[in-house]
């Protein structure tokens, strides 16, 4: 997909916050209303796996289901909303190099990796984004995290609709820009998914910036 250049966005915009996420762990980050973040892939066929919320009130916070129902689609165009479980436009999606992420499926976690692979202790995005809102002083109960969108995901549909986990479309470098209406907490998890196609077998970093 080709990003016009007519108008850039972050022209005359700094990066307050820039970090390189592992797969290890995930990184909250505060984005303020009217501020962007871009998350990129830095390697390529990586997905990034992120959760929002109002930063003034966690009991607002992502819906996939709302963002699915606001925009009348299942994957996420440019122009499209980013929707709360108050139907709130939490982010607009400004940019788009890949045009292809899920809205389907839930954060991988440790009991997914027992049942589909008899892993026991595999980093997983859920524990992923607990650690990193305690590491930035927000106590979240597990039972609460909302469902991620799931960026540069390559699901696909099979005949009787049952999915098809494939390798992620993105590029080295490939990005989604997103404007912020609100001020919101994002935390963004590089899926360290290493047993099917998610990312290429090969999880990698994804780089995340903010723009005030």
């Amino acid at each position: 997909m080709t990003i016009t250049s007519t108008d850039n966005p972050l022209a005359g915009r700094v990066p307050r916050r820039a970090a390189q996420v592992r797969p290890a762990k995930a990184q909250a980050f505060e984005v303020k209303e009217n501020q962007f973040l871009q998350i990129t892939d830095m390697n390529g066929k990586q997905v990034a796996c992120v959760i929002m919320f109002n930063l003034h009130d966690f009991d607002e916070m992502l819906s996939t289901s709302e963002t699915r129902s606001a925009n009348n689609a299942l994957m996420l165009r440019r122009d499209d909303g980013i929707y709360s479980n108050r139907r709130e436009r939490l982010y607009t999606v400004i940019q788009d190099s890949v045009g292809r992420h899920d809205m389907l499926m839930p954060a991988c976690n440790a009991r997914r990796y027992v049942d589909d692979y008899g892993l026991e202790d595999h980093r997983n995005c859920h524990d992923n984004f607990l650690n990193a809102l305690r590491e930035r002083g927000y106590e979240i109960d597990p039972d609460r995290l909302p469902d991620p969108i799931n960026f540069f995901m390559h699901v696909a549909f099979k005949g009787r609709g049952e999915l098809d986990i494939r390798e992620p479309l993105s590029r080295r470098n490939d990005h989604v820009l997103l404007k912020a209406h609100i001020d919101t907490l994002a935390v963004v998890s590089a899926c360290p998914q290493d047993q099917n196609a998610m990312n290429g077998f090969d999880p990698t970093d994804i780089l995340v910036r903010v723009y005030a």
